[in-house]
């Protein structure tokens, strides 16, 4: 069913979406909004403007701009400071809930990041919950994957390492998502650590330096990670120079001031 108070279809690249319809005509928009099971869209005509109305069904994607707050609040997430990155992220995930079950939406991204705030906040039956609503919005496999891997990390602190390695393995053998693996051998690294299985701890880690050396965010606590293991394996030198790596790539994060102390921690006889 198309509603329509007004339609037309403009060539411009800078409107702030355009909408993608199943039979492939394109709408350049001034922008949308949902109401109830339609979407409106904003449309330029003449000097003046309209609104056209298309329903979920008709759209095959809507091409959203990617909102700044995903990626400041990674950052902040990246430095630890979760408090301020879940009030960068609540607008981002307020406003994109209209369209979350939409293609091209940004909800999933966003609300995986809260997932991730939540935990470092140590509130994981919220994590969880939010988790369920992704599963149930989601539209792609690897969104599922990343959402158990992401919840992992609360296993790990809960001492359920069995459970976090079978999430992470299962992530691993699953996905050739970049962004996804690199996570799951992150956390299978601390599940590992924790059952204080240095070897493979050790390897695990090892693959984000080697395989995903573009996934800064996860690179310096396996940068720590691996330098620790490399310790607890009596292995000096290369303990030395993993944390020295961090320390010298990432000086500001936390990670680095985890190294500082580890490194006096193998000086002390």
């Amino acid at each position: 069913m198309l509603m329509i108070l007004l339609m037309i279809t403009i060539g411009s690249s800078a409107q702030a979406q355009s909408i993608t319809l199943k039979t492939g005509q394109k709408v350049d928009t001034l922008g949308v909004r949902r109401d109830r099971d339609i979407v409106m869209a904003k449309v330029q005509v003449g000097i003046g403007s309209g609104e056209v109305g298309y329903t979920v069904a008709q759209i095959a994607k809507i091409d959203f701009p990617e909102p700044r707050g995903l990626k400041t609040a990674a950052d902040l997430l990246s430095q630890r400071q979760p408090d301020k990155a879940l009030a960068e992220i609540e607008p981002v995930i307020a406003y994109y809930d209209g369209f979350k079950e939409v293609p091209g939406s940004w909800w999933s991204q966003a609300a995986l990041i809260k997932v991730s705030v939540l935990t470092a906040l140590h509130r994981e039956a919220d994590a969880e919950k939010l988790a369920d609503k992704i599963q149930e919005a989601a539209t792609d496999p690897t969104s599922a994957r990343a959402i158990q891997v992401r919840l992992s990390s609360g296993l790990i602190r809960r001492k359920q390492f069995d459970k976090a390695l079978a999430v992470c393995d299962a992530a691993i053998k699953q996905t050739t998502d970049p962004a996804l693996l690199a996570d799951a051998w992150l956390h299978k690294g601390d599940a590992l650590a924790g059952m204080q299985q240095w070897d493979d701890a050790l390897l695990a880690y090892l693959h984000l330096p080697v395989f995903y050396s573009d996934q800064n965010a996860l690179l310096p606590p396996a940068l720590l990670g691996a330098g620790r293991a490399y310790w607890r394996l009596e292995d000096l030198p290369r303990a030395k120079k993993s944390l020295n790596d961090l320390i010298g790539a990432y000086p500001n994060s936390p990670e680095a001031a985890a190294a500082q102390v580890q490194l006096r921690r193998m000086q002390t006889p």
